[in-house]
């Protein structure tokens, strides 16, 4: 690829990343209006005037596409679930794959009781453009709360779409914590890109903001440890950013516990930080009001690291009285290295 190519890629690139609503409406966003050529199943419905009475689902789907056949089933239970309070919206458009007007009065015939809810063809693609945008994957759908608001877009397959309509339905869904999940995927699926343009400061900076969002996400955690041991940030960076990580979520005890089984799991050796991981360990351990096993656990490595055999033993047992399961279980193997090592002084002189 040549560096012309390199540079118009990553300017698209970051075109798309600053600029997310080309993608179409986000959550928080009203819903565009419909425009549609002929409803074939179900009355015709005015979303914009019809706002605040119920629910809305408006989903988009194909005849040719295999997901969107496997969805209709699961609209249909869910629209005989929520009647009550929710109407679906299924919405298709017109194209060259072999989704023509008649293809779809066949589909939907064909379906009868299985695709019980409103079914329209979009007028040119009006209405596939205002909600889709430049997003191509189908079946995707678009869940409206009665504030008039979008709550929810996603995969009508995606298991989480029933609990996300029980919550809306009932108003208990929050839809703060939706618009965070749905930066942290968007940055994800951006920080991706980034590398593989090899666009390593992008790298860098979508990791760290998605920290911000999300304090103890494994991929972007990864990252930031991978470009430390590959030496494409300087330790310098490096440790600035994980104390000011530390500080900003010190009593996040889940953070804090990963970033310390981050710090305390580096395999390069000559790139270790144990002052690092001792001081992200102590604040999990120091976070906990409750306790944690895996929180007291990262407490134990860090120590185990600086040479405290006999403190991590103790600590272990801390962890292993508080935790069941699988992670018990776990961590009794973690106990028992432990112990084998401080076998093993005994034998060195």
């Amino acid at each position: 690829m040549s560096m012309t190519v390199k540079r118009m890629t990553l300017f698209i690139f970051l075109v798309a990343y600053v600029a997310p609503a080309a993608a179409g409406p986000e959550i928080g966003d009203s819903p565009p209006p419909l425009v549609i050529s002929e409803w074939v199943k179900g009355d015709p419905v005015d979303l914009q005037r019809e706002i605040g009475k119920r629910v809305y689902m408006v989903e988009f789907w194909a005849t040719w596409c295999p997901p969107c056949k496997m969805s209709v089933p699961l609209l249909t239970e869910l629209q005989h679930k929520y009647s009550k309070d929710l109407t679906i919206i299924g919405v298709t458009a017109i194209d060259e794959q072999g989704n023509t007007r008649k293809a779809i009065r066949r589909f939907v015939k064909r379906q009868g009781a299985s695709m019980e809810y409103h079914v329209a063809i979009d007028k040119g693609m009006a209405t596939w453009n205002r909600y889709m945008g430049t997003m191509a994957g189908i079946p995707h759908a678009f869940v409206v709360g009665r504030e008039g608001k979008i709550m929810w877009q996603g995969s009508p397959l995606d298991p989480a779409l029933d609990g996300v309509l029980a919550g809306v339905i009932s108003g208990t869904y929050d839809m703060e914590a939706a618009q965070t999940e749905a930066e942290i995927n968007s940055r994800l699926q951006a920080l991706n890109f980034a590398m593989q343009l090899g666009h390593w400061s992008v790298v860098w900076d979508l990791s760290v903001g998605i920290l911000k969002l999300d304090p103890d996400n494994d991929l972007a955690m990864d990252y930031i440890m991978g470009m430390y041991l590959d030496g494409l940030k300087e330790e310098d960076s490096y440790r600035r950013w994980v104390r000011s990580h530390i500080k900003a979520n010190r009593n996040d005890v889940k953070a804090m516990g990963r970033l310390a089984m981050s710090l305390s799991s580096n395999p390069n050796i000559t790139k270790r930080t144990p002052d690092l991981a001792l001081e992200a360990a102590l604040a999990a351990h120091e976070a906990t009001k409750n306790p944690d096993p895996l929180a007291i656990a990262a407490y134990a490595q860090a120590v185990y690291q600086i040479g405290m055999v006999d403190r991590a033993i103790e600590l272990q047992k801390e962890a292993i009285a508080v935790a069941d399961g699988d992670v018990r279980k776990e961590l009794q193997g973690v106990l028992d290295y432990y112990h084998l090592c401080r076998e093993l002084q005994a034998k060195v002189r």
